[in-house]
């Protein structure tokens, strides 16, 4: 694989794992943030 391959797999993984804590974050706090609009 080539090393861009695995720089764009990362950034993927982060972006999912930054859009969870975002999602749990926002739901206990608020009970209803953008994250939760979204997956409504």
């Amino acid at each position: 694989m080539k090393k861009e391959t695995w720089k764009t797999i990362i950034q993927v993984i982060v972006s999912i794992l930054t859009a969870a804590l975002t999602a749990l974050g926002t739901t206990s706090c608020m009970g209803h943030g953008p994250i939760a609009f979204l997956m409504s």
